[in-house]
């Protein structure tokens, strides 16, 4: 039986539940997956989407619930209130070491701190085990057996690598990957403990570029490693994962899927853990038009056809959406809150909302700011934050609202 939880989440919110030492019964495995807001450019440094996608892939795959109660926690945006790694397997971190690093914040690196002392297993893709932070750069050195190098940089390549030959069991089934990712040079590792042990290695050729203006020279590079800890915890990282896309390559499932399942010391097949998601499960969380004809046509819509929400509180009128087919790249619609009434508070994970006021009086509050508007007054709200509205004049409001996606998510209380 599989158990998830999605957490909802504000930006602003940094307060820690206690850490209570302790781990999954032996019949349970319990995964907790964290990520942070994206970083980069459109598909690139997706954290919210690569942590859905990895949830999905862990709970669709079977593998993890042989034997065992499998629950799986994901918390996209990062460490929250809610977050708590008593009981847990598993930590699983995805997301950028050098920039919304949930570990700089000094309770959260104490959490996780104290989870691996006790032998709680971790599990990094991309730059999560990666900082430009000097103290924090020993404990990810520990907790992973490598880092990047204090004056290590970065490089947009294309690998050539495969499993290594040393028969290490996160490496079954992945035989050779080929895709264009992001690349190190050589990493720090834990070279006098002799329990680092590479899992994916083989060429990685830097792509010529402004920088390179010839093909720079191959090199012989580790993509991913196992490392079985002094505290009796495991360790397993994966350094690609820098593009959305890189979750839709076969080969690198297998190898996440693996790492997981190792780490969790959860049996893994001679062919490797099973991928039995979506074959383009990033690209649709990503673009959920994926895959389906672009919209290039002009389109009218007469107020009969609005998508009509008749809520307790008042009623959306939607005029463009993706599901309604009238877009692909934006959503937008009128909001008319009752007097005396609110809508519930929500945010939206995966876009940016302008909500401009067209007529009335409202008390709007994001995360704990509360601002009166009245009729001319805009306010631009970034995803992940909560917000809701209030009437609190004499006659209804009508709230112009857009969203910078065709297919608007939103999760509220």
């Amino acid at each position: 039986m599989t158990f998830i939880k999605h957490f909802r989440i504000a930006l602003s919110l940094v307060l820690l539940v206690p850490f209570a030492p302790g781990f999954a019964e032996d019949d349970q495995t319990r995964i907790v997956i964290l990520g942070a807001r994206t970083s980069q450019g459109h598909g690139v440094h997706e954290f919210f989407s690569g942590v859905r996608a990895l949830e999905t892939m862990i709970t669709e795959s079977g593998a993890f619930e042989k034997g065992t109660e499998l629950h799986v926690e994901a918390f996209p945006f990062g460490w929250t209130e809610e977050t708590s790694l008593d009981g847990a397997t598993t930590l699983v971190m995805y997301f950028d070491g050098r920039r919304e690093n949930p570990l700089q914040d000094a309770a959260v690196r104490s959490a996780v701190s104290r989870f691996v002392s006790d032998g709680g297993s971790l599990v990094s893709v991309h730059h999560a085990a990666f900082t430009d932070d000097e103290a924090l750069r020993p404990s990810l050195k520990s907790w992973f057996g490598g880092t990047l190098p204090a004056d290590g940089g970065l490089a947009h390549a294309f690998f050539s690598v495969s499993a290594t030959e040393n028969d290490h069991p996160a490496g079954r089934g992945v035989g050779k990957i080929a895709y264009v990712d992001e690349a190190y040079p050589p990493l720090d590792f834990d070279n006098e403990s002799g329990r680092v042990r590479p899992v994916v290695t083989g060429k990685i050729m830097p792509l010529s570029g402004a920088a390179n203006a010839k093909a720079p020279e191959p090199r012989q590079g580790v993509a991913a490693w196992a490392y079985e800890r002094a505290d009796g915890g495991r360790s397993f990282t994966f350094t690609g994962g820098n593009e959305l896309s890189a979750f839709d390559v076969p080969r690198v499932r297998t190898l996440l899927l693996n790492g997981i399942a190792w780490a969790s010391r959860v049996e893994i097949p001679e062919t490797g853990v099973p991928t039995r998601a979506d074959p383009a499960l990033a690209a649709k969380l990503l673009n959920p038009r994926h895959g389906k004809d672009p919209f290039t046509v002009s389109a009218v819509m007469t107020a009969e056809e609005y998508s009509v929400m008749q809520l307790d509180w008042g009623r959306i009128d939607w005029h463009v959406t993706g599901p309604m087919g009238n877009t692909d790249v934006l959503t937008t619609g009128i909001a008319i809150v009752d007097v005396g009434k609110s809508n519930p508070r929500h945010y939206h994970p995966n876009c940016d909302e302008v909500l401009h006021v067209v007529e009335g009086h409202i008390l709007h509050t994001m995360n704990d700011v509360t601002v009166e508007m009245k009729a001319g007054d805009t306010v631009s709200i970034p995803k992940g934050v909560y917000h809701n509205a209030t009437n609190i004049g004499d006659t209804r409001a009508v709230l112009a609202i857009s969203f910078d996606s065709a297919w608007r998510e939103v999760i509220g209380e």
